[in-house]
């Protein structure tokens, strides 16, 4: 009213039906009226949603004024047009009327479709971005992974290669290369058969085919490849088998690390008699000679050393029982599950009648007492098959280096004897471990 009041004057120059500012009025008040009330509620919603008073009023607001409007106008007008010509002449334009109002409401709802449209659209231009965000995301982290596995190939220190079901070369790296003399293209061209010593191919194949057959999940083997200019390469060969998704050989990963050096340090080894006669492992000298050598190349590797010592159970009964014959069966045998034990890589020796002792390289993920356990299961595992009147098993003792205290192989050895001999009298002491103990067998078998 005071709006009207300010604007028009008294209410009566307004008021009057046939007044020409009577339209006007009614706009007027329709304004104040819908402004009050929907910035009121545009402000609650603003709040609530932490919009901007502006952008809350013309999404809930705007298009509904039109209607809040026209229909004041609307109202104005037929009171007039009454007033004018009588209500039976004003009904007659109802349908007219009527005809207005339906496409106005069709056109509203036509707007409020278009609306609806954009927005569905515009989320789904923001939908679409995001995925498309998200697949360069994860196609750039393929990329890095992909980037990150070739460095890794292409620059290890050993030989690695991709090498296909029929042996030929896939892929190969630079130390490979090097390896045995040939260009990467000439590899490529050729296939693995063709620079492996021929003694050595039969073995190679039979290994492969049982990788193929699922026969074992990996194939670790010493073998000889031919150099390009005629020189043999010794190489420790590591080889798993890649499968397809239909559980197909797809292709095998080569890793090839040169022991040449080794090899040929075992050959003087063996020419300086370093080795056991009787089961082919290092003596005490040997042992002593080699493993100032490889401890450097444990440490190259980022491995720690530990000395295992280890003694063979009742070897005395056996011979003094059985006679030394059978004694030396039981000591070759031992130094068999050694080996299986032991990795190719790790120094093995027989140094005195019943002792062995192993310098092992520890990986950051294993433990001494994993590779202790291992051997106990091995001998256990062997006599179970040990078609013999007595069981194989041994005591162990372990010492680890500690490059702090300095300590020379000779009194790590000690040390692990020691602990060895510890072993030895805790399993006496729980199982009466006598000489007596393999004469029940023999009086069975007798």
């Amino acid at each position: 009213m005071w709006t009207l009041r300010l604007l028009f004057g008294e209410t009566a120059t307004w008021r009057d039906l046939y007044s020409q500012n009577y339209l006007i009025a009614i706009c007027v008040m329709a304004v104040v009226q819908y402004l009050g009330n929907s910035i009121l509620v545009a402000i609650g919603s603003a709040l609530k949603a932490g919009d901007k008073l502006w952008s809350s009023w013309r999404k809930n607001f705007l298009w509904t004024s039109i209607t809040y409007f026209a229909g004041a106008y609307a109202a104005g007008i037929i009171a007039r047009v009454i007033g004018n010509v009588g209500f039976f002449a004003f009904a007659a334009t109802i349908p007219i009327i009527a005809i207005v109002y339906f496409t106005y409401c069709t056109y509203m709802k036509n707007v409020e479709n278009s609306a609806s449209q954009a927005e569905q659209a515009r989320r789904h231009v923001e939908e679409l971005n995001r995925h498309i965000a998200e697949q360069e995301r994860i196609g750039k982290a393929l990329r890095e992974t992909e980037q990150h596995f070739r460095n890794a190939f292409d620059y290890a220190a050993i030989g690695m290669a991709l090498v296909s079901p029929q042996g030929g070369w896939l892929r190969v790296n630079r130390s490979l290369c090097d390896l045995v003399g040939y260009t990467e293209q000439e590899l490529l061209e050729s296939n693995f058969q063709a620079v492996t010593h021929p003694d050595d191919l039969g073995n190679d194949l039979a290994n492969l085919y049982r990788l193929m057959q699922g026969e074992t999940p990996t194939s670790h083997v010493e073998k000889r490849y031919v150099h390009r200019l005629g020189q043999i390469v010794w190489a420790l060969n590591s080889v798993s088998l890649v499968r397809d998704s239909d559980d197909q050989p797809a292709h095998f990963i080569f890793q090839i690390q040169d022991i040449t050096e080794r090899k040929r340090a075992e050959a003087a080894l063996q020419s300086l008699s370093l080795v056991d006669e009787l089961t082919g492992l290092y003596n005490r000298r040997g042992f002593l000679a080699i493993t100032e050598q490889h401890l450097t190349a444990i440490r190259r590797n980022k491995k720690m050393p530990v000395i295992l010592y280890a003694d063979l159970d009742g070897l005395k009964v056996i011979n003094d029982s059985l006679g030394h014959h059978e004694g030396d069966r039981a000591l070759v045998k031992a130094a068999e599950i050694f080996r299986e034990t032991f990795r190719s890589s790790d120094i093995i020796a027989r140094i005195g009648g019943d002792e062995f002792v192993v310098l092992a390289a520890i990986g950051p993920e294993e433990s001494a007492e994993f590779l202790t356990n291992r051997l106990q299961e091995k001998f256990k595992a062997a006599s179970a098959q040990w078609n013999h009147t007595y069981d194989l098993s041994v005591s162990v003792g372990l010492a680890h280096f500690d490059d702090d205290e300095g300590h020379s192989i000779e009194e790590l050895m000690a040390l692990a004897d020691s602990a060895m001999y510890e072993n030895k009298r805790h399993k006496r002491s729980r199982h009466n471990l006598t000489p007596e103990l393999i004469s029940p067998r023999m009086e069975a078998v007798a």
